[in-house]
Protein backbone atom coordinates (compact mmCIF):
# COMPACT_ATOMS: atom_id res chain seq x y z
CA UNK A 1 0.00 0.00 0.00
CA UNK A 2 3.01 2.42 1.03
CA UNK A 3 4.75 1.67 -1.97
CA UNK A 4 1.64 2.52 -4.30
CA UNK A 5 1.18 5.64 -2.42
CA UNK A 6 5.03 7.10 -2.98
CA UNK A 7 4.61 5.86 -6.96
CA UNK A 8 1.44 7.89 -7.39
CA UNK A 9 3.06 10.77 -5.58
CA UNK A 10 6.09 11.11 -7.58
CA UNK A 11 3.94 10.28 -10.69
CA UNK A 12 1.79 13.40 -9.56
CA UNK A 13 5.75 15.58 -9.06
CA UNK A 14 6.01 14.64 -12.34
CA UNK A 15 2.94 15.38 -13.85
CA UNK A 16 3.37 18.68 -12.16
CA UNK A 17 6.53 19.92 -13.28
CA UNK A 18 5.50 18.23 -16.90
CA UNK A 19 1.97 20.26 -16.62
CA UNK A 20 4.32 23.77 -15.51
CA UNK A 21 6.79 23.12 -17.92
CA UNK A 22 4.19 23.24 -20.88
CA UNK A 23 2.32 26.51 -18.75
CA UNK A 24 5.70 28.46 -18.99
CA UNK A 25 6.56 27.78 -22.66
CA UNK A 26 2.78 28.72 -23.36
CA UNK A 27 3.17 31.99 -21.75
CA UNK A 28 6.94 32.48 -22.36
CA UNK A 29 8.59 32.14 -26.06
CA UNK A 30 11.90 31.89 -25.35
CA UNK A 31 12.58 33.50 -28.79
CA UNK A 32 10.48 36.63 -27.71
CA UNK A 33 11.86 36.49 -24.45
CA UNK A 34 15.07 36.83 -26.26
CA UNK A 35 14.57 39.85 -28.81
CA UNK A 36 12.55 41.24 -25.53
CA UNK A 37 15.63 41.21 -23.07
CA UNK A 38 17.91 42.84 -26.46
CA UNK A 39 15.42 45.59 -26.55
CA UNK A 40 15.82 46.08 -22.46
CA UNK A 41 19.61 45.54 -22.71
CA UNK A 42 19.95 47.75 -25.16
CA UNK A 43 17.74 50.84 -24.01
CA UNK A 44 20.02 50.04 -20.86
CA UNK A 45 23.18 50.32 -21.57
CA UNK A 46 22.77 52.79 -24.42
CA UNK A 47 24.37 50.83 -27.54
CA UNK A 48 23.45 47.46 -29.23
CA UNK A 49 23.07 44.14 -27.48
CA UNK A 50 22.13 41.09 -29.37
CA UNK A 51 21.65 37.80 -27.52
CA UNK A 52 22.52 34.52 -29.17
CA UNK A 53 19.96 32.19 -28.01
CA UNK A 54 17.83 32.14 -24.89
CA UNK A 55 16.45 29.04 -22.92
CA UNK A 56 13.96 29.14 -20.27
CA UNK A 57 15.27 27.10 -17.15
CA UNK A 58 12.61 25.33 -14.01
CA UNK A 59 15.32 23.83 -12.26
CA UNK A 60 16.92 24.14 -9.52
CA UNK A 61 15.50 27.94 -9.61
CA UNK A 62 13.20 29.22 -12.40
CA UNK A 63 14.98 31.37 -15.11
CA UNK A 64 16.61 32.53 -18.22
CA UNK A 65 19.98 31.03 -19.99
CA UNK A 66 21.77 33.49 -22.51
CA UNK A 67 24.57 32.52 -24.84
CA UNK A 68 26.69 34.07 -26.84
CA UNK A 69 25.16 37.96 -25.72
CA UNK A 70 27.33 40.63 -27.40
CA UNK A 71 27.63 44.54 -26.50
CA UNK A 72 28.64 46.93 -28.98
CA UNK A 73 29.21 47.08 -32.60
CA UNK A 74 32.14 46.31 -33.00
CA UNK A 75 31.91 43.96 -29.81
CA UNK A 76 33.11 45.55 -26.86
CA UNK A 77 31.81 42.95 -24.89
CA UNK A 78 30.92 39.24 -25.44
CA UNK A 79 29.54 36.80 -22.72
CA UNK A 80 29.74 33.11 -23.36
CA UNK A 81 27.04 32.33 -20.90
CA UNK A 82 24.90 34.36 -18.61
CA UNK A 83 22.45 32.90 -16.19
CA UNK A 84 19.33 35.01 -14.58
CA UNK A 85 17.43 32.91 -12.04
CA UNK A 86 14.24 34.30 -10.31
CA UNK A 87 11.38 32.97 -8.38
CA UNK A 88 8.29 30.86 -10.41
CA UNK A 89 5.75 33.46 -9.70
CA UNK A 90 7.66 36.16 -11.38
CA UNK A 91 8.73 34.12 -14.20
CA UNK A 92 5.18 32.95 -14.79
CA UNK A 93 4.18 36.37 -14.55
CA UNK A 94 6.57 37.66 -16.70
CA UNK A 95 8.92 39.51 -14.88
CA UNK A 96 12.32 39.12 -13.45
CA UNK A 97 12.44 40.28 -9.74
CA UNK A 98 15.10 40.09 -7.17
CA UNK A 99 16.98 37.77 -9.75
CA UNK A 100 20.57 35.91 -8.95
CA UNK A 101 23.01 36.86 -12.47
CA UNK A 102 25.81 34.24 -12.69
CA UNK A 103 27.93 35.19 -15.50
CA UNK A 104 30.44 32.30 -16.84
CA UNK A 105 33.42 31.78 -19.25
CA UNK A 106 33.69 35.49 -20.34
CA UNK A 107 35.55 38.67 -20.84
CA UNK A 108 34.39 42.18 -19.44
CA UNK A 109 36.71 45.43 -19.33
CA UNK A 110 36.68 46.90 -15.59
CA UNK A 111 35.14 49.86 -16.57
CA UNK A 112 32.21 48.79 -18.09
CA UNK A 113 31.02 46.12 -15.44
CA UNK A 114 31.07 48.46 -12.77
CA UNK A 115 29.36 50.80 -15.34
CA UNK A 116 26.75 48.26 -15.76
CA UNK A 117 26.39 47.12 -11.95
CA UNK A 118 24.99 50.47 -11.59
CA UNK A 119 22.66 50.69 -13.85
CA UNK A 120 22.00 47.72 -12.31
CA UNK A 121 21.29 48.83 -9.26
CA UNK A 122 19.58 51.74 -10.00
CA UNK A 123 15.41 51.49 -9.20
CA UNK A 124 13.33 49.66 -11.63
CA UNK A 125 11.43 52.58 -12.90
CA UNK A 126 14.61 54.77 -13.85
CA UNK A 127 16.24 51.44 -15.36
CA UNK A 128 13.42 50.59 -17.86
CA UNK A 129 11.88 53.88 -18.57
CA UNK A 130 13.75 53.47 -21.74
CA UNK A 131 12.82 50.07 -22.35
CA UNK A 132 9.97 49.39 -24.35
CA UNK A 133 7.39 46.98 -22.94
CA UNK A 134 6.76 44.00 -25.12
CA UNK A 135 3.34 44.62 -27.45
CA UNK A 136 2.35 41.15 -27.86
CA UNK A 137 2.66 39.68 -24.66
CA UNK A 138 5.17 37.35 -24.80
CA UNK A 139 8.08 39.32 -23.12
CA UNK A 140 9.61 39.18 -20.13
CA UNK A 141 10.67 42.30 -18.13
CA UNK A 142 13.82 42.40 -15.76
CA UNK A 143 12.59 44.54 -12.56
CA UNK A 144 15.50 44.05 -10.09
CA UNK A 145 18.65 42.06 -9.59
CA UNK A 146 19.70 40.85 -6.17
CA UNK A 147 22.65 38.54 -6.50
CA UNK A 148 25.53 38.78 -8.66
CA UNK A 149 28.26 36.14 -9.77
CA UNK A 150 30.99 36.03 -12.03
CA UNK A 151 32.57 32.41 -12.30
CA UNK A 152 36.20 31.57 -14.47
CA UNK A 153 35.37 35.62 -15.96
CA UNK A 154 38.36 37.76 -17.24
CA UNK A 155 38.35 41.00 -16.18
CA UNK A 156 40.32 43.42 -18.44
CA UNK A 157 41.50 46.78 -18.04
CA UNK A 158 43.79 47.75 -21.01
CA UNK A 159 46.87 45.43 -21.82
CA UNK A 160 46.15 44.04 -18.35
CA UNK A 161 43.81 41.42 -17.58
CA UNK A 162 43.01 39.25 -14.38
CA UNK A 163 40.80 35.69 -14.00
CA UNK A 164 37.75 36.60 -11.63
CA UNK A 165 35.28 34.77 -9.78
CA UNK A 166 32.97 36.77 -7.28
CA UNK A 167 29.65 36.05 -5.26
CA UNK A 168 27.76 39.54 -4.25
CA UNK A 169 24.43 41.09 -3.43
CA UNK A 170 23.37 44.13 -4.65
CA UNK A 171 20.92 46.46 -2.54
CA UNK A 172 20.40 49.37 -4.43
CA UNK A 173 23.26 51.35 -5.40
CA UNK A 174 25.16 49.09 -2.58
CA UNK A 175 27.50 46.16 -3.98
CA UNK A 176 28.75 43.82 -1.35
CA UNK A 177 31.29 41.48 -1.73
CA UNK A 178 31.21 38.28 -0.16
CA UNK A 179 33.95 36.12 -1.72
CA UNK A 180 36.53 37.27 -4.81
CA UNK A 181 39.27 35.25 -6.14
CA UNK A 182 41.93 36.71 -8.50
CA UNK A 183 45.03 35.14 -10.38
CA UNK A 184 46.85 37.62 -12.76
CA UNK A 185 50.09 36.32 -14.19
CA UNK A 186 52.70 36.21 -10.62
CA UNK A 187 49.21 37.18 -7.94
CA UNK A 188 46.95 35.21 -6.15
CA UNK A 189 44.39 37.08 -4.55
CA UNK A 190 41.31 37.05 -2.31
CA UNK A 191 38.73 40.32 -1.56
CA UNK A 192 35.50 40.87 0.34
CA UNK A 193 34.77 44.12 1.37
CA UNK A 194 31.79 46.77 -0.27
CA UNK A 195 31.02 49.31 -3.19
CA UNK A 196 28.96 51.77 -1.25
CA UNK A 197 27.93 53.40 -4.17
CA UNK A 198 28.05 52.22 -7.66
CA UNK A 199 27.41 55.74 -9.03
CA UNK A 200 30.29 57.11 -7.49
CA UNK A 201 32.36 53.99 -8.03
CA UNK A 202 33.13 54.31 -4.02
CA UNK A 203 33.96 51.01 -1.50
CA UNK A 204 36.21 49.59 0.60
CA UNK A 205 38.17 46.26 -0.46
CA UNK A 206 39.72 43.89 2.38
CA UNK A 207 42.31 41.79 -0.01
CA UNK A 208 44.95 39.17 1.12
CA UNK A 209 47.25 37.86 -1.69
CA UNK A 210 49.73 34.79 -1.49
CA UNK A 211 51.55 36.61 -3.93
CA UNK A 212 51.56 40.06 -5.35
CA UNK A 213 52.86 41.48 -8.37
CA UNK A 214 52.59 45.09 -7.36
CA UNK A 215 54.11 46.23 -10.62
CA UNK A 216 51.31 44.67 -12.04
CA UNK A 217 48.59 45.97 -9.67
CA UNK A 218 49.90 49.46 -10.54
CA UNK A 219 49.54 48.95 -14.11
CA UNK A 220 45.93 47.62 -14.15
CA UNK A 221 45.68 50.56 -11.63
CA UNK A 222 46.92 53.14 -14.90
CA UNK A 223 44.88 50.91 -17.70
CA UNK A 224 41.83 51.47 -15.73
CA UNK A 225 42.54 55.27 -14.82
CA UNK A 226 43.26 55.60 -18.61
CA UNK A 227 40.10 53.75 -19.92
CA UNK A 228 37.89 55.66 -17.26
CA UNK A 229 39.42 58.82 -18.36
CA UNK A 230 38.80 58.15 -21.97
CA UNK A 231 35.08 57.22 -21.02
CA UNK A 232 34.63 60.48 -19.23
CA UNK A 233 35.63 62.77 -21.76
CA UNK A 234 33.48 60.68 -24.36
CA UNK A 235 30.20 61.37 -22.54
CA UNK A 236 27.38 63.46 -23.41
CA UNK A 237 27.76 67.16 -22.35
CA UNK A 238 26.55 67.59 -18.87
CA UNK A 239 27.55 64.08 -17.87
CA UNK A 240 28.83 63.94 -14.03
CA UNK A 241 32.67 64.47 -14.10
CA UNK A 242 34.81 61.45 -13.64
CA UNK A 243 34.65 60.07 -9.85
CA UNK A 244 35.94 56.99 -8.11
CA UNK A 245 36.93 56.55 -5.04
CA UNK A 246 38.17 52.86 -4.07
CA UNK A 247 40.30 51.75 -0.90
CA UNK A 248 42.32 49.04 -0.71
CA UNK A 249 43.24 47.15 2.67
CA UNK A 250 45.78 44.96 1.30
CA UNK A 251 48.25 42.18 3.08
CA UNK A 252 50.40 39.90 0.96
CA UNK A 253 52.64 37.46 2.13
CA UNK A 254 55.16 37.44 -0.91
CA UNK A 255 55.69 39.34 -4.09
CA UNK A 256 57.72 41.64 -6.27
CA UNK A 257 58.19 45.27 -6.61
CA UNK A 258 60.58 47.14 -9.44
CA UNK A 259 61.94 43.22 -9.83
CA UNK A 260 62.83 42.79 -6.20
CA UNK A 261 61.29 40.29 -4.43
CA UNK A 262 59.68 41.14 -1.06
CA UNK A 263 57.34 39.25 1.66
CA UNK A 264 55.03 40.21 4.80
CA UNK A 265 53.62 43.60 3.37
CA UNK A 266 50.88 45.22 4.20
CA UNK A 267 49.75 48.41 3.07
CA UNK A 268 46.28 50.49 2.72
CA UNK A 269 45.57 52.19 -1.18
CA UNK A 270 43.79 54.95 -2.01
CA UNK A 271 42.70 54.88 -6.23
CA UNK A 272 40.92 58.04 -7.36
CA UNK A 273 40.92 59.93 -10.57
CA UNK A 274 44.35 61.82 -9.11
CA UNK A 275 46.41 58.20 -8.88
CA UNK A 276 47.37 55.42 -6.40
CA UNK A 277 48.61 55.98 -3.03
CA UNK A 278 49.74 53.75 -0.81
CA UNK A 279 49.73 55.54 2.74
CA UNK A 280 51.03 53.97 4.89
CA UNK A 281 52.51 50.67 3.58
CA UNK A 282 55.75 48.26 4.63
CA UNK A 283 56.81 45.26 3.65
CA UNK A 284 60.63 43.24 4.31
CA UNK A 285 62.75 43.87 1.22
CA UNK A 286 66.87 43.20 1.11
CA UNK A 287 66.72 41.33 4.52
CA UNK A 288 65.08 44.21 6.08
CA UNK A 289 61.87 46.54 6.48
CA UNK A 290 61.11 49.41 4.18
CA UNK A 291 58.28 51.84 5.70
CA UNK A 292 56.35 55.23 4.34
CA UNK A 293 54.34 55.95 1.30
CA UNK A 294 54.31 55.53 -2.46
CA UNK A 295 52.06 57.88 -4.33
CA UNK A 296 51.70 56.59 -8.40
CA UNK A 297 50.02 59.44 -10.34
CA UNK A 298 48.51 57.72 -13.70
CA UNK A 299 47.61 60.70 -15.77
CA UNK A 300 50.73 59.94 -18.25
CA UNK A 301 51.55 56.77 -20.21
CA UNK A 302 53.83 55.76 -17.79
CA UNK A 303 53.07 55.56 -13.55
CA UNK A 304 54.94 58.41 -12.05
CA UNK A 305 56.37 57.22 -9.16
CA UNK A 306 57.24 59.28 -5.35
CA UNK A 307 58.38 57.06 -2.47
CA UNK A 308 59.33 58.47 0.94
CA UNK A 309 60.52 55.54 3.38
CA UNK A 310 62.35 54.67 5.56
CA UNK A 311 64.66 51.53 5.68
CA UNK A 312 66.09 49.46 8.36
CA UNK A 313 68.26 46.63 8.77
CA UNK A 314 68.55 45.90 4.69
CA UNK A 315 71.37 43.49 4.39
CA UNK A 316 73.92 45.08 1.80
CA UNK A 317 74.93 41.79 -0.02
CA UNK A 318 71.12 41.68 -1.38
CA UNK A 319 71.15 45.21 -2.00
CA UNK A 320 74.46 45.51 -4.11
CA UNK A 321 72.97 42.02 -5.89
CA UNK A 322 70.17 43.56 -6.97
CA UNK A 323 72.03 46.49 -8.29
CA UNK A 324 74.06 44.47 -10.30
CA UNK A 325 77.35 44.50 -8.05
CA UNK A 326 77.14 41.44 -6.02
CA UNK A 327 79.11 41.19 -3.49
CA UNK A 328 80.82 45.24 -3.73
CA UNK A 329 79.29 45.98 -0.17
CA UNK A 330 78.79 44.04 2.63
CA UNK A 331 76.99 45.44 6.02
CA UNK A 332 73.67 46.78 7.49
CA UNK A 333 71.64 49.66 5.70
CA UNK A 334 69.67 51.94 7.66
CA UNK A 335 68.42 55.43 5.86
CA UNK A 336 65.78 57.21 4.85
CA UNK A 337 64.74 58.60 1.02
CA UNK A 338 62.30 60.44 -0.79
CA UNK A 339 62.75 60.02 -4.56
CA UNK A 340 60.76 60.71 -7.59
CA UNK A 341 60.81 58.14 -10.82
CA UNK A 342 59.12 57.03 -13.69
CA UNK A 343 57.64 53.59 -14.84
CA UNK A 344 58.36 50.67 -13.06
CA UNK A 345 61.34 48.91 -14.87
CA UNK A 346 64.31 49.11 -12.16
CA UNK A 347 66.81 50.03 -15.19
CA UNK A 348 64.11 53.15 -16.38
CA UNK A 349 63.13 54.43 -12.57
CA UNK A 350 66.80 54.73 -11.84
CA UNK A 351 67.66 56.94 -15.08
CA UNK A 352 64.45 59.38 -14.70
CA UNK A 353 64.70 59.17 -10.49
CA UNK A 354 65.06 62.53 -8.75
CA UNK A 355 65.12 62.67 -5.11
CA UNK A 356 67.44 63.01 -1.79
CA UNK A 357 67.96 61.06 1.26
CA UNK A 358 70.66 59.28 3.85
CA UNK A 359 72.10 56.30 4.63
CA UNK A 360 74.40 54.77 6.58
CA UNK A 361 75.94 50.82 6.39
CA UNK A 362 77.31 49.36 9.26
CA UNK A 363 80.02 46.86 10.03
CA UNK A 364 80.96 45.91 6.52
CA UNK A 365 83.68 45.57 3.97
CA UNK A 366 83.99 47.37 0.74
CA UNK A 367 85.86 45.06 -1.80
CA UNK A 368 88.73 46.10 -3.72
CA UNK A 369 88.53 49.57 -1.04
CA UNK A 370 92.58 49.80 0.21
CA UNK A 371 93.10 53.04 1.82
CA UNK A 372 96.40 52.52 4.15
CA UNK A 373 98.87 51.32 1.44
CA UNK A 374 98.79 54.34 -1.21
CA UNK A 375 99.02 56.63 1.86
CA UNK A 376 102.20 55.21 3.31
CA UNK A 377 103.66 54.01 -0.01
CA UNK A 378 103.25 57.92 -1.17
CA UNK A 379 106.02 58.39 1.53
CA UNK A 380 108.26 55.85 0.78
CA UNK A 381 106.92 53.25 3.42
CA UNK A 382 106.58 50.06 0.87
CA UNK A 383 106.38 47.56 3.77
CA UNK A 384 102.82 48.77 4.82
CA UNK A 385 100.53 46.43 5.08
CA UNK A 386 97.05 46.16 3.55
CA UNK A 387 94.51 43.01 3.13
CA UNK A 388 93.81 42.49 -0.55
CA UNK A 389 91.11 39.79 -0.34
CA UNK A 390 87.83 41.15 1.75
CA UNK A 391 88.23 44.74 1.14
CA UNK A 392 88.43 47.23 3.53
CA UNK A 393 86.53 46.99 6.91
CA UNK A 394 84.88 50.04 8.27
CA UNK A 395 82.63 50.11 11.08
CA UNK A 396 80.05 53.03 9.76
CA UNK A 397 79.91 54.21 6.13
CA UNK A 398 77.26 57.53 6.45
CA UNK A 399 75.91 59.37 3.05
CA UNK A 400 73.77 62.21 2.64
CA UNK A 401 73.22 62.73 -1.16
CA UNK A 402 70.78 63.90 -4.05
CA UNK A 403 69.93 62.12 -6.97
CA UNK A 404 69.21 63.95 -10.74
CA UNK A 405 70.12 63.05 -14.46
CA UNK A 406 71.19 59.56 -13.37
CA UNK A 407 73.76 60.59 -10.71
CA UNK A 408 73.84 60.56 -6.92
CA UNK A 409 75.69 63.88 -6.07
CA UNK A 410 77.28 62.88 -2.28
CA UNK A 411 77.63 66.30 -0.41
CA UNK A 412 78.63 64.65 2.53
CA UNK A 413 80.69 60.98 2.96
CA UNK A 414 81.71 59.79 6.10
CA UNK A 415 84.03 56.37 6.17
CA UNK A 416 85.13 55.37 9.72
CA UNK A 417 87.75 52.27 10.02
CA UNK A 418 89.78 51.07 12.54
CA UNK A 419 93.21 52.35 10.74
CA UNK A 420 91.47 55.37 8.56
CA UNK A 421 88.59 57.81 8.36
CA UNK A 422 87.28 59.57 5.22
CA UNK A 423 85.42 62.91 5.36
CA UNK A 424 84.75 64.23 1.64
CA UNK A 425 82.12 64.87 -0.87
CA UNK A 426 81.66 63.85 -4.73
CA UNK A 427 79.44 61.86 -7.57
CA UNK A 428 78.43 58.40 -7.76
CA UNK A 429 77.13 57.66 -11.33
CA UNK A 430 74.30 55.19 -11.42
CA UNK A 431 74.93 53.14 -14.69
CA UNK A 432 77.83 51.59 -14.49
CA UNK A 433 78.18 52.68 -10.68
CA UNK A 434 81.29 55.26 -11.02
CA UNK A 435 82.58 56.90 -7.99
CA UNK A 436 84.88 60.09 -8.18
CA UNK A 437 85.28 61.12 -4.39
CA UNK A 438 87.38 63.39 -3.24
CA UNK A 439 88.24 63.57 0.87
CA UNK A 440 90.87 64.23 3.36
CA UNK A 441 91.79 60.64 4.95
CA UNK A 442 93.13 60.61 8.64
CA UNK A 443 95.25 57.95 9.91
CA UNK A 444 94.28 56.18 13.06
CA UNK A 445 96.19 57.77 16.60
CA UNK A 446 97.88 54.46 16.50
CA UNK A 447 99.09 54.15 12.62
CA UNK A 448 99.99 58.19 13.12
CA UNK A 449 102.57 57.34 16.12
CA UNK A 450 104.33 54.92 14.00
CA UNK A 451 104.61 57.19 10.98
CA UNK A 452 108.06 58.60 9.96
CA UNK A 453 108.45 62.18 12.16
CA UNK A 454 108.96 64.00 8.41
CA UNK A 455 105.02 62.54 7.14
CA UNK A 456 103.27 63.88 10.99
CA UNK A 457 105.65 66.96 10.43
CA UNK A 458 103.99 67.78 7.34
CA UNK A 459 100.84 66.08 6.78
CA UNK A 460 99.67 66.09 10.73
CA UNK A 461 96.27 67.89 11.62
CA UNK A 462 95.18 67.65 15.23
CA UNK A 463 97.84 65.21 15.76
CA UNK A 464 97.14 62.91 13.43
CA UNK A 465 98.05 62.29 10.00
CA UNK A 466 95.67 64.01 7.14
CA UNK A 467 96.27 63.30 3.58
CA UNK A 468 93.81 64.76 0.59
CA UNK A 469 92.84 61.83 -1.38
CA UNK A 470 90.58 60.66 -4.12
CA UNK A 471 88.55 56.90 -5.01
CA UNK A 472 87.95 56.92 -8.56
CA UNK A 473 86.67 53.79 -10.57
CA UNK A 474 83.62 51.70 -9.75
CA UNK A 475 81.89 51.11 -6.92
CA UNK A 476 83.04 47.06 -7.59
CA UNK A 477 86.85 48.33 -8.52
CA UNK A 478 86.96 51.49 -6.45
CA UNK A 479 90.78 53.03 -7.02
CA UNK A 480 92.59 55.23 -4.16
CA UNK A 481 94.84 58.24 -4.93
CA UNK A 482 96.64 60.30 -3.06
CA UNK A 483 96.47 64.29 -4.12
CA UNK A 484 100.23 64.89 -4.48
CA UNK A 485 99.57 68.74 -5.21
CA UNK A 486 97.17 69.60 -1.70
CA UNK A 487 99.35 67.52 -0.27
CA UNK A 488 102.24 69.60 -1.12
CA UNK A 489 100.19 72.96 -0.33
CA UNK A 490 99.19 71.05 3.09
CA UNK A 491 102.85 70.53 3.82
CA UNK A 492 104.37 74.01 2.91
CA UNK A 493 101.60 75.40 4.96
CA UNK A 494 102.30 73.48 8.48
CA UNK A 495 105.75 74.20 7.39
CA UNK A 496 105.16 77.73 7.58
CA UNK A 497 102.60 77.22 10.47
CA UNK A 498 105.79 75.68 12.64
CA UNK A 499 108.21 78.15 11.83
CA UNK A 500 106.27 80.86 12.54
CA UNK A 501 105.38 79.08 16.26
CA UNK A 502 108.84 78.28 16.49
CA UNK A 503 110.02 82.00 16.15
CA UNK A 504 107.18 83.37 17.93
CA UNK A 505 108.62 81.04 21.41
CA UNK A 506 112.02 82.30 20.89
CA UNK A 507 111.35 86.08 20.95
CA UNK A 508 108.76 85.45 24.09
CA UNK A 509 111.60 83.20 25.48
CA UNK A 510 114.15 86.15 24.59
CA UNK A 511 111.74 88.85 26.29
CA UNK A 512 111.93 86.49 29.37
CA UNK A 513 115.55 87.03 29.66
Amino acid sequence: MLKKIVIGLLGLAVAAGLVLFIAVRVLLDPEQVRTTLERQASAALGEPVRIGRAELALWPRAGITMSDVVVGEPATVTLARTEVSTSMRALLSRRIEDAEVMVRDSTLELPRLLATLDRLGRPAAETAAGAPAATDGSGVTVVSVRRIALDNVRITAGQRSALVSLRSSLDGDRLAIESATVQADATTLTATGTIDSLERRQGRLTITAETLDLDGLIAFAQDFSTQALTASQAAPAGAAPLSYDLVLELVAASGRAAGASFSDLAATARLTPDGLRFDPFALQVFGGRLTGTLAVNLAGTEPVLTLSGTMAGADMVQVTAYAGQSGSLTGSLDGTLTVTATGTDPDRAMATARGEGQVTVSNGTMRGLQLVRPIVLAFGRPDAAQPVDGGEAFSRMGLRFTLANGIATLSELAFDSRDVELRGAGTLTLAGSRLDVRADARLSEALTQQAGRDLVRFTAQDGRVTIPATVRGTVDEPSVGVNVGNLAQRAVTNELKRQTESAIRGLLNRKKK
